[in-house]
């Protein structure tokens, strides 16, 4: 029925006959697709775009020492407790992180890992203490994670006993330029002279107070003889939390997160968006789904001398239908292939709109956001030809020229 060249004849002969009609529903289901093709273009590309202003230049893995947590007075009647001693104590350090960086290093999936020393400090300069934020790191196998040699802007990515690298912001605020030194004094008292060797911008404003030298250099500044932390790359940003979960019960003397952990707010946001999205396209198909149902009823209704005609001259009940069901076959497809033409319009119009007044957003045309609306809108037009089609099996030849 479906490769019958009578019913396809009849069909394109009747699509044909009634082109306002027709016309009127291709614009319709190109509408429906062109807004279901723009959602999920922009709020994908939306949604691209914030996940890598949050993690693009930044750790998707997280290692830090196990606070040490207050214990119940009364566990044991017969101990003395001392009141001097804190009942909640932040651990700074990790000794022994080489077990742990073997670990996350064994998973395929890490791109890159590195032990960190974290700090604070500030830049003393003209009479004014500017505060930052301090990071020393492998280079290595640091630089990857934060992307630094495609973020810089000035100077290169180089960082050696006295020579660093600092944010655009710091840079900005204190005119800082490559080859110049400043005093660093750190959050535990002590401090030096450093270098910039180059400048970086990571994009995000606090990102951009970072002064990064090597590992060895902040253990030195900051007095420590371990680590503060340790920190990962995904090549695949989605897996780190159960990169992250899978390697946290190994270990129970370390805290092991995702960036994921870090930004629930922002997935939980990104998920109520896609749940509005989705409702929005659904409501969209329902209403596609019972004009088309409802217009070919109408057709059919017109149609039913010529079909009782069809019917009297050897035409099958199947025939008979397959005419409707290729009719909103060629509908949905038609419209389909409109829709997303219109939507890729819609898209680039608005995406320029905004460049204009200083706010940037990609498209995500990727093949399912092109595929799936397409794919629906004439799923959906064919199966809203049943009702009609039924209606027109069910015809009595006879019935339909005595009343014609």
């Amino acid at each position: 029925m479906a490769l019958d060249p009578f019913v396809w004849l009849v069909a394109l002969r009747f699509l044909l006959k009634s082109k306002t009609q027709t016309t009127l529903i291709v614009l319709g289901i190109a509408l429906g697709v062109s807004v279901q093709f723009f959602l999920l273009a922009l709020l994908g590309g939306l949604a691209d775009s914030l996940i890598d202003k949050t993690v693009g230049s930044a750790p998707h893995i997280y290692v830090s020492p196990m606070d040490t947590q207050a214990k119940p007075v009364l566990q044991d009647p017969k101990r003395i407790r001392d009141h001097r001693a804190p009942l909640y104590r932040e651990n700074q350090e990790i000794f022994s992180w080489s077990p742990y960086v073997n670990k996350l290093r064994a998973n395929p999936l890490i791109m890159a890992i590195t032990p960190v020393v974290n700090g604070g400090g500030f830049i003393q300069k003209g009479g004014a203490n500017y505060s930052v934020l301090v990071k020393g790191i492998d280079p290595q196998n640091g630089f990857p994670i934060y992307r630094i040699k495609e973020k810089m802007i000035a100077g290169k990515p180089s960082i050696s006993g006295s020579t660093v690298l600092i944010g655009k912001s710091i840079a900005t605020k204190l005119g800082l330029q490559v080859g110049d030194s400043f005093y660093l004094l750190t959050s535990k008292g002590s401090g030096d002279f450093l270098i910039v060797s180059g400048i970086f911008d990571l994009g995000a404003e606090i990102a951009n107070d970072l002064i990064l030298m090597r590992l060895e250099r902040a253990q030195a500044l900051f007095g420590l003889s371990g680590v503060t932390g340790i920190e990962a790359r995904v090549s695949i940003p989605f897996q780190a939390q159960s990169i992250a979960a899978d390697a946290q019960r190994f270990f129970t003397r370390v805290k092991i997160e995702s960036w994921q952990d870090r930004n629930r707010e922002l997935l939980t946001a990104l998920k109520s968006q896609s749940g509005s999205s989705s409702l929005i396209q659904f409501m969209v198909m329902v209403s596609i789904t019972l004009g088309i149902a409802s217009v070919l009823g109408i057709v059919a209704l017109q149609k039913s001398k010529q079909l009782g005609i069809l019917k009297a001259m050897g035409a099958t009940n199947a025939q008979t239908a397959g005419i409707f069901v290729v009719q909103g076959f060629l509908l949905g497809l038609i419209g389909g292939v409109l829709g997303i033409l219109l939507g890729f319009w819609m898209g680039v119009g608005f995406t320029q709109a905004t460049a204009k007044s200083g706010v940037s957003y990609g498209l995500a045309i990727t093949p399912y956001n092109i595929l799936f609306p397409f794919i629906l809108a004439t799923v959906c037009s064919t199966l809203a030809a049943g009702f009609p089609a039924r209606k027109a099996a069910k015809l009595s030849p006879v019935e339909v020229i005595r009343n014609g």
